[in-house]
C-alpha cells in the first residue's frame, strides 16, 4: 500500500489483514478466522521482514483475532480486556462450529473449534502511539459503532487508516450487534485527517474518497433509522429506499429497536389528596387585664 505498509487479502470471508513495518519491530493487524489461517500469516510476514513482531486486534469479532496463536508470545493491543475477549470468544467458537457443521463443512468446524482463544494483553484507551522505530502508528479507540470496542490503526507518515470493519469493500456493513446513530459520526470523525488509502476489514482497499462515500450512507442508515422511530417513515419505506439492501435495512432497524430505551412502567392512578383538617374558628371576645392588681 505504501512504503513498508501491506495488506493481505484472506480468501475466507474476504478479509482484509495488515502489515506495518518499522526499524525495530513491526506491527501485525489482525490474524484471520483460524490457527490455520494465522499460520499462513505469519509465514507471509516472514517472507517480508524478521523483525519481532506485535498484534493489534480491530475488534472482538472470531474472523479478526482467532490466528493469533501462530505468533507465539507478543505484545496485543486491543479496545476490550482480556476477559471478555475470552467470553465473546468462546461463544462465537462454539457458534461457528455448530454453523460450520451445518453447512456439512466438517473441517473448517474442526479447524475453529480447535482454536486457541489469545486474548489481548495491552488495552487502548484513547488513543495510543506506539513507536516501531523510525515510524509511529495510531491505535486509536472509536467508540460505539461497528461494535463496542472498535479501534483502527493509522500510519500517518503512510496515509494509510486501516479501518477494521467499520468500513466494507465489496460487501455491505454488518449491523448485528452495531450502534447504527453513532456510527456515521465515528467514520467522519476518523476519515478528518483525509488518508490516502484506507483499508477495510474486508475488501479491497480503496481511497479517501470512496470512504466518505460509505459514510455518507452510513449516515442515511442512520437517518432512516431515526425517521422510523418518530414515525415520519413507515418501515417499509426504509426497507424499500435505502443504500445497503432490505436485510441491512431490517437488521440496522432492529438493533435500533433493541437499543431503544425502555418504555416507562404505567404509573399507579395518584390517591385521592387528603383533605386538610377542619378549621376550628373560635368565638372573639374582649376582656381587660387591670395591671394594678397583684
Amino acid at each position: 500500500m505504501a512504503p513498508r505498509v501491506w495488506v493481505r487479502r484472506l480468501e475466507e470471508l474476504d478479509q482484509s489483514v495488515g502489515l506495518v513495518i518499522g526499524d525495530e519491530c513491526c506491527l501485525v493487524i489482525d490474524t484471520g478466522i483460524s490457527a490455520e489461517s494465522g499460520f499462513a500469516l505469519a509465514t507471509a510476514v516472514r517472507e517480508k521482514t524478521d523483525l519481532p513482531w506485535q498484534v493489534a486486534y480491530t475488534h472482538d469479532h472470531f474472523d479478526h483475532w482467532f490466528g493469533t496463536s501462530a505468533f507465539g508470545e507478543s505484545a496485543i493491543w486491543a479496545v476490550g480486556d482480556g476477559a471478555h475477549y475470552v467470553s465473546v470468544g468462546d461463544e462465537q467458537r462454539k457458534a461457528w462450529a455448530a454453523r460450520y457443521r451445518r453447512e456439512g463443512r466438517e473441517e473448517d468446524a474442526r479447524r475453529i473449534g480447535a482454536t486457541k482463544l489469545v486474548p489481548p494483553n495491552c488495552r487502548v484507551s484513547g488513543a495510543i502511539g506506539l513507536d516501531l522505530g523510525g515510524r509511529t502508528v495510531v491505535l486509536r479507540q472509536v467508540g460505539l459503532a461497528h461494535s463496542d470496542n472498535d479501534m483502527v490503526v493509522e500510519v500517518p507518515d503512510a496515509g494509510v487508516l486501516f479501518a477494521g470493519d467499520l468500513l466494507e469493500n465489496g460487501a455491505p456493513p454488518s449491523y448485528d450487534g452495531a450502534f447504527p446513530y453513532e456510527w456515521p459520526q465515528a467514520v467522519e470523525y476518523l476519515l478528518s485527517w483525509k488518508p490516502a488509502i484506507v483499508v477495510p476489514g474486508h475488501g479491497d482497499p480503496a481511497d479517501y474518497w470512496w470512504a466518505r462515500a460509505q459514510a455518507r450512507d452510513l449516515a442515511e442508515i442512520a437517518r432512516l433509522c431515526g425517521e422510523v422511530a418518530q414515525g415520519f417513515l413507515s418501515e417499509e419505506e426504509a426497507l424499500a429506499h435505502n443504500p445497503f439492501g432490505e436485510a441491512v435495512m431490517r437488521t440496522a432497524l432492529d438493533r435500533c429497536k433493541a437499543l431503544a430505551p425502555a418504555a416507562p412502567e404505567p404509573q399507579a392512578p395518584a390517591a385521592a389528596p387528603t383533605p386538610p383538617p377542619p378549621a376550628v374558628v373560635y368565638e372573639v371576645f374582649d376582656y381587660s387585664v387591670d395591671l394594678t392588681q397583684r
